[in-house]
């Protein structure tokens, strides 16, 4: 069965758990579509600059916390936990 999230969700789950990261929206996007991709050979971008649920504009929306837009995946809901043991790897 397949999902489809956005990297907001991700990117906001990584701005949570570690109050921050030391990298941008654009760089974090960018390895979490490449993890997906690597667990998902099959898994597509479905959506670019799609705009997120907070709005753009914030003192908590620019490229060191949350994006302004996200591009949205379509993947095998199998390799969530995978996708999330991935991002909670990241510093």
């Amino acid at each position: 069965m397949n999902l489809i999230m956005g990297n907001d969700e991700f990117i906001l789950h990584i701005r949570k758990k570690s109050n921050g990261s030391k990298y941008d929206n654009d760089y974090l996007g960018k390895i979490i579509w490449e993890n997906i991709k690597t667990l998902d050979p099959d898994a597509v971008i479905i959506e670019k600059d799609q705009k997120c649920f907070w709005g753009s504009e914030g003192e908590n929306i620019n490229a060191r916390m949350l994006p302004k837009t996200a591009t949205q995946f379509k993947f095998n809901m199998a390799i969530l936990v995978r996708i999330y043991e991935f991002i909670d790897g990241i510093e």
